[in-house]
Order: C-alpha cells, then structure tokens, then sequence
C-alpha cells in the first residue's frame, strides 16, 4: 500500500488509503505517533470499508512549510474540502486517538452533516492538556515554554523535586521524559503546538449537533490513564444521552492497540446496532 500525498498550499498530508469501499474512516493518531499506529484496527475493515490514515502535519512523513502559519479552522476547512475532491467522498466516519481526537472533535465542527459516526479515544481538545496550556500562555510564557523546550535540564530537576513531594505523579514525569529525550523531539513539541494554537473545538457546538443530529458516537477511555480520564471528560459525555462509553484495563499509550482488540471481540457499530 503505496503513500498519497495531499499537496496544499500549506504544507503536505501524507497518508495511506485501506480498501476501496464506500464508508470511508478517517484515522487520526496522537501526538509522536504515526499512521503506523493503526496497523491493529486494519483487520476491522470490512469489504464496503475504506480506512485512510494519516500522519499529521509536523509527524510522520507529513511537513507544515512555515511555523509563521498557524494551523486555522478555516485553513483545515480548506485542506479537507481539497481531500474530498482528491478522494471523491462527501460523507465519512472519523476516529480519533488522543490529539487526533482533537482532530476529529474540529472535523465534526467544520463538516457535522457529513459525518456518519465519531469514535473518540481519550480525545484531546475537551479539557485541555499540560502542554496546550503552556503553549497558549500569554507572550512571555510562550518565551518561557520554548526555553523549557529547547533547554530542558532544569525543568526536568523542578519535576523532579516536585515529585519528591508528592506534587507530581510518575507517570506524567515519564511521560513528559519520554516525549522531551531528545532535541528533535523537543522541537517537535513546539512546533505541533504551537502551530496547532488556534485548532480548539467549540465543544457547546458539537454537543448540541451530536445531540440534534443523533451521530452516533463512542467515547474509549483507559482506566489507568492519568492523562485524560472519564472524570475529564464527563462535561462532553453526561450531555450526550446516546453515546457510548467504554473504560478498557489500560493507561493513555496502550489505548489504540487495546481499542482494536476490545472492537475485533465485539464487533458492534457505533451507535448500538448490532
């Protein structure tokens, strides 16, 4: 299976398209990650299915050309009109894993008559995470976000004294290690969001469609995520009297693998039906 490119005039989305079905998926992976990620979910895909996985921007083999430009609705509304046309669909499923759920969450936004059904993995873009917040900060702390990016050392000793104390979990102390080990990763966490400010879910809005609209939807949360949890996400869930939620025996890294192996034993549609 070949990659596609989308070229646009903001930069170039790669991605792979599954089949030739048509009910087409969108899959959206999350921050680090790449469309490589969803290789569990392909044996899910059915014979009237197509499955198209993307790299985002700033990941994989997909480029932004310039941080100067921020990522927009408008400029994603732009970029996925042109992907319909070079596709040939005009209505679509979306799944979303952490901030591709992010992705999704704004793709609902900008296109809610188009969409068939959304599947959410522990969704960035609800309640906002650490990173989003430091980035979006006023002027000065955006300064400050960059110098922790790019020089490091002596944020990584603050957590580790914090945590000392008890003020700070293990696991995000991991985590952030893990996403911040070297320079090119740093850089990755900059640019992506940095360039992404501006691409926040209006989530009133999206309630209020899901609702009218009846999309079916699946929120998967993991129960030993310490990143995004049900608890985080109860304003978008309790105000949604259809959508289905599911708690898997896992933490936030292991969500999309476990998704697919929860979904191959129950193999239910979004929504209820059988």
């Amino acid at each position: 299976m070949s990659t596609r490119f989308l070229e646009t005039s903001f930069g170039h989305l790669a991605y792979k398209r599954h089949g030739k079905g048509s009910e087409v998926f969108f899959l959206f992976h999350g921050f680090g990650q790449s469309m490589k990620v969803y290789d569990p979910y392909l044996p899910l895909r059915k014979e009237n299915e197509s499955y198209l996985v993307f790299d985002i921007f700033y990941h994989g083999q997909s480029s932004w050309k310039t941080a100067d430009k921020k990522l927009t609705k408008e400029i994603w509304q732009e970029i996925w009109v042109q992907l319909m046309a070079e596709e040939k669909f005009d209505a679509f499923h979306l799944i979303g894993y952490s901030m591709g759920g992010k992705f999704c969450l704004v793709t609902y936004e900008l296109f809610p008559e188009r969409v068939k059904s959304l599947l959410l993995m522990a969704p960035d873009g609800i309640k906002t995470g650490f990173w989003y917040n430091m980035a979006t900060f006023p002027g000065y702390m955006n300064r400050l976000f960059k110098r922790v990016v790019f020089h490091p050392d002596r944020f990584f000793r603050v957590m580790d004294f914090l945590h000392s104390f008890g003020l700070l979990q293990s696991s995000l102390i991991k985590l952030v290690k893990s996403q911040m080990q070297t320079r090119t990763m740093r850089a990755q966490i900059y640019f992506t969001w940095s360039v992404f400010k501006p691409l926040q879910p209006e989530i009133g809005k999206i309630i209020v469609d899901i609702r009218e609209r009846g999309t079916p939807a699946m929120l998967v949360t993991g129960k030993f995520d310490k990143m995004i949890t049900s608890k985080n996400l109860q304003r978008f869930s309790s105000k949604i009297p259809h959508l289905q939620q599911v708690e898997l025996e896992c933490g936030h890294n292991d969500l999309i693998e476990k998704t697919a192996k929860f979904l191959i034993k129950n193999p239910v549609k979004i929504g209820g039906e059988g």
